[in-house]
Protein backbone atom coordinates (compact mmCIF):
# COMPACT_ATOMS: atom_id res chain seq x y z
CA UNK A 1 0.00 0.00 0.00
CA UNK A 2 2.19 2.51 -1.28
CA UNK A 3 0.21 4.60 -4.07
CA UNK A 4 -0.97 8.04 -2.42
CA UNK A 5 -3.99 9.77 -2.65
CA UNK A 6 -5.32 12.59 -4.81
CA UNK A 7 -6.73 15.36 -2.88
CA UNK A 8 -10.28 15.20 -4.17
CA UNK A 9 -10.21 11.42 -3.02
CA UNK A 10 -9.13 12.61 0.47
CA UNK A 11 -12.80 12.48 2.33
CA UNK A 12 -14.43 13.44 4.79
CA UNK A 13 -13.82 17.16 4.31
CA UNK A 14 -12.94 18.63 7.69
CA UNK A 15 -15.57 21.01 7.13
CA UNK A 16 -18.06 18.33 6.16
CA UNK A 17 -21.09 18.39 8.65
CA UNK A 18 -23.20 15.62 7.00
CA UNK A 19 -20.37 13.17 7.14
CA UNK A 20 -21.07 10.32 9.56
CA UNK A 21 -17.49 10.41 11.21
CA UNK A 22 -17.40 14.55 11.59
CA UNK A 23 -20.93 13.99 12.91
CA UNK A 24 -19.43 11.04 15.47
CA UNK A 25 -16.22 12.95 16.25
CA UNK A 26 -18.66 15.81 17.27
CA UNK A 27 -21.33 14.56 19.14
CA UNK A 28 -18.29 12.67 21.21
CA UNK A 29 -15.53 15.81 21.35
CA UNK A 30 -16.33 15.82 26.02
CA UNK A 31 -16.46 12.64 26.59
CA UNK A 32 -12.96 11.80 23.74
CA UNK A 33 -11.04 14.63 25.81
CA UNK A 34 -11.86 13.25 29.10
CA UNK A 35 -11.36 10.00 28.41
CA UNK A 36 -7.87 11.03 26.72
CA UNK A 37 -6.70 12.43 29.86
CA UNK A 38 -7.50 9.49 31.75
CA UNK A 39 -5.65 7.62 29.33
CA UNK A 40 -2.79 9.33 29.47
CA UNK A 41 -2.24 9.33 32.92
CA UNK A 42 -3.37 5.23 33.04
CA UNK A 43 -0.71 4.89 30.52
CA UNK A 44 2.00 6.88 32.02
CA UNK A 45 1.53 4.41 35.36
CA UNK A 46 0.85 1.12 33.61
CA UNK A 47 4.29 1.29 31.49
CA UNK A 48 5.93 1.61 35.12
CA UNK A 49 3.89 -2.12 36.19
CA UNK A 50 4.09 -4.94 33.47
CA UNK A 51 1.23 -6.04 35.80
CA UNK A 52 -1.05 -3.52 35.34
CA UNK A 53 -0.19 -3.06 31.46
CA UNK A 54 -1.01 -6.66 31.13
CA UNK A 55 -4.43 -5.61 32.81
CA UNK A 56 -5.27 -3.06 30.58
CA UNK A 57 -3.98 -5.12 27.67
CA UNK A 58 -6.18 -7.76 28.33
CA UNK A 59 -9.46 -5.18 28.54
CA UNK A 60 -8.71 -4.64 24.64
CA UNK A 61 -8.11 -7.50 23.44
CA UNK A 62 -11.58 -8.52 24.46
CA UNK A 63 -13.13 -5.60 22.90
CA UNK A 64 -11.65 -6.09 19.33
CA UNK A 65 -11.51 -9.65 19.49
CA UNK A 66 -15.35 -8.64 19.98
CA UNK A 67 -15.52 -6.77 17.43
CA UNK A 68 -13.82 -8.95 14.59
CA UNK A 69 -15.79 -11.86 15.60
CA UNK A 70 -19.07 -9.82 14.93
CA UNK A 71 -17.60 -8.40 12.33
CA UNK A 72 -17.02 -11.51 11.10
CA UNK A 73 -20.57 -13.32 11.40
CA UNK A 74 -22.23 -10.40 9.77
CA UNK A 75 -19.73 -10.47 6.73
CA UNK A 76 -20.21 -14.11 6.33
CA UNK A 77 -24.70 -13.13 6.33
CA UNK A 78 -24.31 -11.93 2.76
CA UNK A 79 -26.57 -9.19 3.40
CA UNK A 80 -26.76 -5.47 2.57
CA UNK A 81 -24.68 -4.82 5.74
CA UNK A 82 -22.41 -7.39 4.94
CA UNK A 83 -21.51 -5.67 1.95
CA UNK A 84 -21.38 -2.26 3.42
CA UNK A 85 -18.94 -3.47 6.16
CA UNK A 86 -16.99 -5.96 4.05
CA UNK A 87 -15.79 -2.97 1.82
CA UNK A 88 -15.06 -0.32 4.63
CA UNK A 89 -13.18 -3.13 6.53
CA UNK A 90 -9.81 -3.43 6.00
CA UNK A 91 -7.75 -6.52 7.55
CA UNK A 92 -4.80 -4.80 8.25
CA UNK A 93 -6.17 -2.91 10.76
CA UNK A 94 -7.23 -6.29 13.12
CA UNK A 95 -6.20 -5.86 16.65
CA UNK A 96 -6.68 -9.30 17.71
CA UNK A 97 -4.22 -11.54 16.98
CA UNK A 98 -2.06 -8.68 17.67
CA UNK A 99 -2.40 -7.83 20.68
CA UNK A 100 -3.00 -11.83 21.17
CA UNK A 101 0.71 -11.99 20.34
CA UNK A 102 1.31 -9.25 22.87
CA UNK A 103 -0.58 -11.05 25.89
CA UNK A 104 1.55 -14.38 25.00
CA UNK A 105 4.76 -12.35 25.72
CA UNK A 106 3.50 -10.40 28.71
CA UNK A 107 1.55 -14.04 30.12
CA UNK A 108 4.72 -15.75 29.30
CA UNK A 109 2.86 -18.00 27.10
CA UNK A 110 -0.02 -18.83 29.38
CA UNK A 111 -3.18 -17.73 27.21
CA UNK A 112 -5.56 -19.70 29.61
CA UNK A 113 -4.67 -16.63 31.82
CA UNK A 114 -6.32 -13.99 29.40
CA UNK A 115 -8.37 -15.65 27.04
CA UNK A 116 -11.49 -15.14 28.75
CA UNK A 117 -12.52 -11.15 30.48
CA UNK A 118 -12.96 -11.96 33.95
CA UNK A 119 -13.93 -7.81 35.41
CA UNK A 120 -17.44 -7.37 35.28
CA UNK A 121 -17.02 -4.32 32.77
CA UNK A 122 -15.44 -6.20 30.36
CA UNK A 123 -18.08 -9.09 30.76
CA UNK A 124 -20.48 -6.47 30.30
CA UNK A 125 -18.75 -4.88 27.47
CA UNK A 126 -18.22 -7.59 25.18
CA UNK A 127 -21.75 -8.89 25.73
CA UNK A 128 -23.42 -6.09 25.25
CA UNK A 129 -21.68 -5.46 21.79
CA UNK A 130 -22.81 -9.25 20.92
CA UNK A 131 -26.07 -8.20 21.98
CA UNK A 132 -26.82 -4.59 19.90
CA UNK A 133 -24.88 -5.80 17.33
CA UNK A 134 -27.20 -9.14 16.09
CA UNK A 135 -30.17 -6.83 16.19
CA UNK A 136 -28.74 -3.43 14.66
CA UNK A 137 -25.50 -5.18 12.46
CA UNK A 138 -24.91 -1.08 11.24
CA UNK A 139 -24.15 -0.61 14.86
CA UNK A 140 -20.71 -2.11 14.27
CA UNK A 141 -20.30 1.30 12.31
CA UNK A 142 -19.81 3.04 15.38
CA UNK A 143 -17.11 0.22 16.85
CA UNK A 144 -15.42 0.21 13.60
CA UNK A 145 -14.81 4.51 13.83
CA UNK A 146 -14.00 4.90 17.35
CA UNK A 147 -11.93 2.12 17.50
CA UNK A 148 -10.21 1.79 15.15
CA UNK A 149 -9.37 5.17 14.27
CA UNK A 150 -8.19 6.01 17.69
CA UNK A 151 -5.72 3.80 17.05
CA UNK A 152 -3.88 5.69 13.94
CA UNK A 153 -4.33 8.83 16.07
CA UNK A 154 -3.06 7.22 19.46
CA UNK A 155 -1.29 4.98 18.51
CA UNK A 156 1.84 6.87 17.76
CA UNK A 157 1.99 8.87 20.83
CA UNK A 158 1.53 5.40 23.03
CA UNK A 159 4.33 3.57 20.45
CA UNK A 160 6.50 5.99 21.41
CA UNK A 161 5.90 5.92 24.94
CA UNK A 162 6.65 2.18 24.93
CA UNK A 163 9.62 2.61 23.01
CA UNK A 164 11.42 4.99 25.77
CA UNK A 165 9.35 2.30 28.65
CA UNK A 166 12.53 -0.14 28.75
CA UNK A 167 12.02 -1.19 32.19
CA UNK A 168 8.36 -2.62 31.38
CA UNK A 169 9.13 -5.46 29.11
CA UNK A 170 10.21 -8.64 31.05
CA UNK A 171 13.87 -9.33 30.93
CA UNK A 172 14.32 -12.50 28.65
CA UNK A 173 17.88 -14.38 27.49
CA UNK A 174 18.58 -13.94 24.09
CA UNK A 175 16.01 -10.54 23.27
CA UNK A 176 17.05 -7.10 22.94
CA UNK A 177 15.15 -3.98 23.57
CA UNK A 178 14.11 -4.15 20.00
CA UNK A 179 13.20 -7.59 20.06
CA UNK A 180 10.68 -6.52 23.48
CA UNK A 181 9.22 -4.03 20.92
CA UNK A 182 8.77 -6.16 18.42
CA UNK A 183 7.27 -9.31 21.13
CA UNK A 184 5.37 -6.90 23.41
CA UNK A 185 4.64 -3.92 21.23
CA UNK A 186 2.27 -4.75 18.23
CA UNK A 187 -1.34 -3.30 19.02
CA UNK A 188 -0.07 0.14 18.64
CA UNK A 189 1.73 -1.22 15.36
CA UNK A 190 0.37 -1.91 11.32
CA UNK A 191 2.65 -3.91 9.18
CA UNK A 192 1.69 -1.71 6.01
CA UNK A 193 3.87 0.53 3.86
CA UNK A 194 2.44 3.66 4.50
CA UNK A 195 0.43 3.63 7.75
CA UNK A 196 -1.04 6.92 6.79
CA UNK A 197 -2.24 6.26 3.28
CA UNK A 198 -4.21 2.90 5.09
CA UNK A 199 -6.07 5.60 7.30
CA UNK A 200 -7.04 8.03 4.96
CA UNK A 201 -8.53 5.07 2.63
CA UNK A 202 -9.99 3.43 5.64
CA UNK A 203 -12.20 6.93 6.28
CA UNK A 204 -12.74 7.48 2.89
CA UNK A 205 -14.61 4.28 2.68
CA UNK A 206 -16.16 4.68 5.38
CA UNK A 207 -17.59 8.15 4.51
CA UNK A 208 -18.29 7.10 1.05
CA UNK A 209 -20.46 3.76 1.82
CA UNK A 210 -22.55 5.39 5.12
CA UNK A 211 -23.46 8.62 3.64
CA UNK A 212 -26.33 7.54 1.49
CA UNK A 213 -26.75 3.56 2.27
CA UNK A 214 -28.34 4.48 5.82
CA UNK A 215 -31.32 6.47 7.38
CA UNK A 216 -31.17 9.39 9.50
CA UNK A 217 -32.42 6.97 12.36
CA UNK A 218 -30.18 4.97 11.82
CA UNK A 219 -26.96 7.20 11.77
CA UNK A 220 -28.24 8.60 15.26
CA UNK A 221 -27.69 5.47 16.67
CA UNK A 222 -24.53 5.00 15.45
CA UNK A 223 -23.85 8.16 16.96
CA UNK A 224 -25.64 7.48 20.19
CA UNK A 225 -23.77 3.94 20.56
CA UNK A 226 -20.58 6.09 19.83
CA UNK A 227 -20.97 8.11 22.84
CA UNK A 228 -21.61 4.51 24.97
CA UNK A 229 -18.38 2.96 23.77
CA UNK A 230 -16.63 5.52 25.31
CA UNK A 231 -18.29 5.26 28.90
CA UNK A 232 -17.96 1.39 28.49
CA UNK A 233 -14.16 2.10 27.66
CA UNK A 234 -14.06 4.86 30.58
CA UNK A 235 -15.79 2.05 33.18
CA UNK A 236 -13.20 -0.70 32.16
CA UNK A 237 -10.48 1.22 32.70
CA UNK A 238 -12.04 2.69 36.10
CA UNK A 239 -12.43 -0.87 37.04
CA UNK A 240 -8.88 -1.82 36.33
CA UNK A 241 -7.47 1.09 39.14
CA UNK A 242 -10.06 0.32 41.28
CA UNK A 243 -9.03 -3.74 41.44
CA UNK A 244 -5.41 -2.50 41.98
CA UNK A 245 -6.35 -0.15 44.69
CA UNK A 246 -7.93 -2.73 46.42
CA UNK A 247 -4.62 -5.00 46.15
CA UNK A 248 -2.76 -2.36 47.40
CA UNK A 249 -4.67 -1.87 50.59
CA UNK A 250 -5.04 -5.58 51.16
CA UNK A 251 -1.27 -5.67 51.12
CA UNK A 252 -0.93 -2.33 53.60
CA UNK A 253 -3.69 -4.43 55.90
CA UNK A 254 -1.81 -7.52 55.64
CA UNK A 255 1.52 -5.83 56.84
CA UNK A 256 -0.08 -3.41 59.40
CA UNK A 257 -1.71 -6.43 60.79
CA UNK A 258 1.41 -8.84 60.57
CA UNK A 259 3.97 -6.56 61.44
CA UNK A 260 4.23 -5.03 64.31
CA UNK A 261 7.30 -3.09 63.81
CA UNK A 262 5.45 -1.92 60.89
CA UNK A 263 2.76 -0.54 62.20
CA UNK A 264 5.22 1.29 65.09
CA UNK A 265 6.93 2.98 62.44
CA UNK A 266 3.83 4.21 61.03
CA UNK A 267 2.13 5.62 64.26
CA UNK A 268 5.51 7.60 64.52
CA UNK A 269 5.46 9.23 61.46
CA UNK A 270 2.10 10.32 61.97
CA UNK A 271 2.95 12.00 65.38
CA UNK A 272 6.26 13.45 63.64
CA UNK A 273 3.70 14.96 60.86
CA UNK A 274 0.89 15.99 63.84
CA UNK A 275 3.34 17.70 66.35
CA UNK A 276 5.90 19.08 63.37
CA UNK A 277 2.79 20.90 61.58
CA UNK A 278 1.93 22.55 65.28
CA UNK A 279 5.31 23.34 65.63
CA UNK A 280 5.71 25.37 62.18
CA UNK A 281 2.61 26.92 62.04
Amino acid sequence: MSTKLAESEILPLANDVGALGNRINHSTRAAHNKIDKMMTIKFAIALRDPRIYRQGLQSYYHVFATIEECLAREIARKTKWSDILQKIWKPEIARKERCEADLLYFYDGHKEKFIEPIMSEQIKFVDHIRTVTAEKPYLLLAYMHVMYLALFAGGRVFRSSIVKAAGLFPRKDGHSHDNFLELGGNLFTFDVEDEQLLRLIYKRDYEILTRNNLTEDEKLEIISESQLIFQRNADCISEIERHNLEKFRGKISYQLANNSNYLLIIIVVLILVFYGRRYFK
